[in-house]
């Protein structure tokens, strides 16, 4: 009896134990489980929006600070940098790539046929992302360690791996923009869907980074043949100038000699621009990094209150209007500085005559009217009478006495301005670059279905073979120009001065900003100011400027900066060689 007792219990609480289990819920109740999530389209969906945040925004522009455009005063830019413990970039890159792996694991287990078709868009959008960071990694590292799925803690051989060579991670990230492309990017429709990742988006992104490689192979004399990538370039870049999709924005029936620069503040605000036009109305952008004044408002600062101040370096690389450099011996050039009438007091601004258009949109000319990011509550329409603006006073917020005026927004408060991450016009400099370095000559129909439809925006002349050789050019130089001039302030140089291989000597110059001496800047100076109508002071006289021997401002001597051989690439965070000593540190730099 005690036996039948003793096993009915154990019966009972079998039972129980039983029942509870399978009422028992498992899963985590504060957040979501891979067990329940990935299971319909939206999740996927839901999941990749994540990797949006990781498109360039503003603060790219600063980038431009390293080079030898735009100065304020930093270490990357003098190369007295040294190594650091973390870096930003690595440990985001890489936590980024997690993601992107995550993703690309979970639509590869799907076994349902109909989900799997729906879900392959975001496959090809973790892949183009994957492929962004990856580029990020070899521009300022080089060879870095790949990593294609998601770790665990028994992948000790890729965690504790030495870095994979230059040549295997680009080669991983054309893969990956190859798959993206064959996949269904941009299939996605609605509103809600705007700005994701369309396959005209990857294939100038191909474009951009077989470029940079291709030159990096040709003027650093590695062993990889550069032809094979510039090939790519061509291809990729010739197939988005062929899509019906794109268009140079040029509205001057509208907005007259200032369509260029109103193109970088399009907002979905009317009152952006005196035309009332939109985000809407121009074709050029191919992928931005999308802000609104609700809920995601522009940090446009990064170009703004000296963040971003033009040298006269950059000033001398616009064109006269007849397309010739300001230092060619029949150009047109006025002569730098500004001549003040005596009578009237009002400033004429002798280095932006006869220039090539973009110079006065992309500069806001000094001792002229202008509007900047107002306070909303002090801002009015573009037509009342009391939007009086600002005025520039010479220097106002720069640190050379050039003013940037793109992006500067002419609205108050926050501001719904796009960042352009891919633009029609970077892929057109792409094809014409790609296209020179390749075969080392380009011809006229190649030019005129890039650089000379840029030149055309703003009623320059054509760039031709005969105008080059006719005035003594060097047809690459130009095609250098083009770029630098139309891409400023969008943060390429300093990657273009090291892919060229030519930063040890671009960089290594003198930093210099407007003419000093022998103008009214040397001493306090009448000018008239046409926001207040009055007849004002300016006096920058106590400015400590050094000057050069022709009178210019003088930043940051050529004593002061030392670019060398070292500085094409950066040293790998010192963490990372302490947890991995596989890694190695890039030559010149000490571990």
């Amino acid at each position: 009896m005690k036996n039948i007792f003793k096993y009915l219990l154990i019966l009972i609480a079998a039972t129980i134990i039983f029942a509870c289990e399978r009422d028992l819920n498992l899963l985590p109740l504060t957040e979501i489980s891979e067990q329940v999530y990935f299971k319909s389209e939206n999740d996927f969906k839901l999941f990749a929006n994540q990797f949006y945040a990781q498109l360039p925004g503003f603060e790219i522009c600063s980038r431009d600070n390293w080079a030898d455009i735009a100065f304020t005063r930093n270490n990357i830019s003098n190369s007295s940098y040294i190594e650091s413990e973390e870096s930003s970039l690595w440990n985001d890159s890489y936590s980024n790539i997690r993601a992107t792996n995550i993703l690309i694991d979970k639509v590869n287990s799907v076994n349902d046929s109909i989900l799997k078709n729906k879900v392959l868009v975001y496959e090809g959008e973790a892949k183009f992302f994957r492929a962004l960071n990856y580029f990020n990694l070899l521009k300022d590292y080089g060879g870095v360690p790949i990593v294609d799925k998601v770790l665990g803690l028994n992948d000790k051989e890729i965690l504790y791996g030495p870095r994979n060579s230059r040549e295997e991670v680009i080669n991983f990230i054309l893969k990956d923009l190859d798959d993206a492309i064959a996949l269904p990017l941009g299939s996605l429709s609605g509103s809600d869907n705007e700005g994701r990742i369309t396959k005209e988006a990857a294939l100038a992104f191909k474009a951009r980074v077989c470029l940079f490689e291709g030159t990096w192979r040709k003027y650093h004399q590695l062993s990889s043949d550069p032809n094979e990538l510039l090939t790519q370039a061509i291809d990729a870049a010739r197939q988005v100038l062929e899509s019906s999709k794109y268009e140079l924005f040029k509205r001057t029936d509208v907005l007259g000699d200032e369509s260029y620069r109103y193109f970088f503040i399009l907002e979905n605000e009317v009152k952006s621009n005196p035309a009332g036009l939109t985000k809407n109305d121009q074709k050029e952008n191919i992928l931005v990094n999308k802000y609104n004044k609700k809920d995601r408002p522009g940090t446009y600062i990064a170009v703004t209150s000296g963040n971003l101040s033009p040298t006269k370096k950059m000033a001398d690389m616009f064109l006269d209007k007849t397309g010739l450099p300001i230092t060619h011996p029949n150009s047109v050039f006025k002569g730098h500085g500004f001549v003040i009438d005596t009578v009237t007091y009002k400033a004429t601004n002798i280095e932006y005559l006869d220039r090539d258009p973009r110079m006065s949109n992309d500069f806001i000319p000094p001792f002229t009217q202008f509007w900047y990011h107002i306070p909303y509550d002090r801002h009015y329409e573009l037509t009342d009478e009391r939007n009086t603006g600002c005025f520039n006073d010479g220097f106002w917020t720069s640190a050379t006495g050039y003013l940037v005026h793109k992006f500067i927004p002419e609205i108050g408060g926050n501001v719904g301005i796009d960042y352009p991450v891919i633009r029609l016009a970077e892929v057109m400099l792409i094809y014409a670059e790609a296209t020179y370095e390749k075969y080392g000559s380009i011809s006229d129909v190649d030019l005129d279905m890039s650089i000379n439809k840029l030149r055309d925006r703003v009623d320059m002349p054509h760039l031709t073979n005969a105008f080059v050789q006719a005035n003594g050019l060097d047809m690459l130089e130009e095609i250098r120009r083009e770029r630098t001039v139309e891409l400023f302030a969008e943060g390429f140089r300093f990657d273009d001065l090291r892919r060229w291989g030519i930063a040890k000597t671009e960089m290594s110059m003198d930093v210099k900003g407007v003419k000093w001496a022998g103008t009214p800047f040397v001493a306090p100076f009448k000018v008239f100011n046409p926001v207040t109508g009055t007849v004002v002071t300016v006096d920058h006289s106590l400015k400590a400027f050094s000057t050069d021997a022709e009178g210019f401002a003088l930043l940051e001597p050529a004593s002061q900066r030392q670019f060398q051989d070292k500085h094409y690439l950066f040293p790998l965070p010192l963490r990372q060689l302490t947890l991995n000593p596989k890694l190695e540190q890039n030559p010149g730099w000490m571990h």
